[in-house]
């Protein structure tokens, strides 16, 4: 394998190549699947077997990345930056940023409000916000998916989870905007980086006086349990805490949001599916996980290698910096037969790597997948949703968080009608 092919040249920043990375990444799997961007900090890794191998070997190849992963401040703009995170909280790595030993003990505070027992009281009210969602759908005309439904649920069912008060509702998805501002993405004006320092500043403000109540007075949600001692008498700092809350806020949202909104535009010339969706909602979750697989709602991660190593058969050096492609290594033809179908009788679907794998696998995960299958459902009872035609689709400004902006469709009647 070689570190670059002669007339091969990828910009991930390119708007051509987020819109559409995916043959991009098919002649990297052939021809370098460990290839240096030019002009950048990092190497990106295309194959599924070299990313197993990476994931596989969290001690050569960390977590705590501080190149490549987010695009720095104009100098114009640094100052004013600084003084306002200076009104903040500092950051704090957790679980997407931290390594051993640091990440074990995060994950070992915060997982219990993820065990499968904890999980399931979520059931209910992920299927009540998806079914008063649904109900609100207009029955005639075009609407925005994404706006009406896709980005809603997450955000509703993760303040109920939370426990944050419904007002802030309105609020997540812009702070959860300002939080992925900068990753992976082309350099902002001057003015965005204002905007997205300012929201973070009002999340951090928001979610410090709802961490106050719920340590004074817990309820009976997540958050109530996450600020309580664990079993050894060792609680998570505040700090912890805000960013914590901050990375679970963005990463439920932009998973779910991402996966339901690409999901039905892969089932719009797919009339069978909603069918299947209606007379077998046992078969949502096969739809999820394939659609999952080709999704991949977080593109991938980076990694940092911690000594020098050979991946691939091209050498690194010790602080070089990896991107991850989930998106690759999940539609790699070495390992998916017709990778680029949508299959949902596929034997090795689950084998994919959109959640990540080994200690650092999503953590919401479940509720990512709960919320997607529980909203196909729904929708199916009502109708099957059609895409409107000839409108241009609109790609976020990112290589790591792919997804559109917007999807304009309508309800066609009810599922195997007309």
């Amino acid at each position: 394998m070689v570190e670059s092919a002669a007339l091969l040249t990828v910009d991930p920043y390119s708007r051509a190549f987020q819109r559409d990375p995916f043959s991009t990444y098919a002649a990297l799997r052939a021809q370098a699947p460990v290839y240096q961007v030019p002009g950048a900090e990092f190497h990106i890794v295309s194959s599924m077997a070299l990313i197993r191998e990476v994931l596989a070997d969290p001690t050569t190849y960390a977590n705590s990345v501080t190149r490549g992963r987010r695009t720095p401040p104009p100098p114009e703009v640094a100052d004013e930056v600084e003084r306002i995170r200076a009104q903040g909280v500092p950051y704090v790595p957790t679980l997407n940023g931290s390594d051993p030993p640091d990440h074990a003990r995060m994950r070992r505070l915060v997982s219990r409000a993820f065990t499968p027992r904890a999980l399931e009281w979520m059931d209910p009210v992920v299927t009540q916000i998806a079914v008063e969602l649904v109900e609100l759908l207009p029955r005639a005309g075009t609407f925005d998916f994404i706006d009406t439904l896709a980005r809603p649920l997450p955000i509703y069912a993760i303040c109920r989870i939370l426990g944050l008060p419904p007002g802030l509702r309105d609020d997540i998805a812009r702070w959860s905007d300002a939080a992925t501002a900068s990753l992976a993405a082309a350099p902002m004006d001057p003015q965005r980086w204002i905007q997205t320092e300012e929201a973070t500043l009002d999340y951090q403000r928001a979610i410090l006086a709802v961490i106050a109540e719920r340590r004074s007075a817990p309820g009976d949600d997540v958050l109530s349990l996450l600020v309580q001692p664990d079993e050894t008498g060792e609680t998570l700092s505040d700090a912890e805490l805000a960013w914590f809350v901050r990375e679970l806020l963005v990463a439920g949202n932009e998973t779910t949001t991402k996966l339901l909104a690409d999901l039905v535009l892969r089932m719009d010339d797919r009339p069978e599916l909603w069918r299947l969706l209606r007379d077998r909602p046992g078969r949502a979750a096969d739809i999820v996980e394939e659609g999952l697989r080709l999704a991949s709602p977080v593109h991938g991660m980076f990694r940092r290698v911690t000594r020098d190593t050979v991946l691939g058969g091209v050498p690194l050096e010790r602080d070089a910096t990896l991107f991850l492609s989930f998106l690759s290594a999940n539609r790699d033809e070495d390992h998916f037969d017709d990778a680029d179908a949508l299959d949902i009788d596929r034997p090795n679907t689950r084998s994919h790597l959109s959640f990540g794998r080994g200690i650092h696998v999503c953590l919401g995960a479940s509720l990512a997948r709960k919320e997607a299958t529980i909203c196909l459902v729904e929708l199916a009872r009502v109708g099957m949703l059609r895409v409107e035609k000839g409108l241009p689709l609109e790609f976020a400004p990112t290589f790591l968080l792919r997804g559109v902006t917007g999807l304009q469709v309508r309800i066609d009647g009810l599922v195997g009608e007309g």
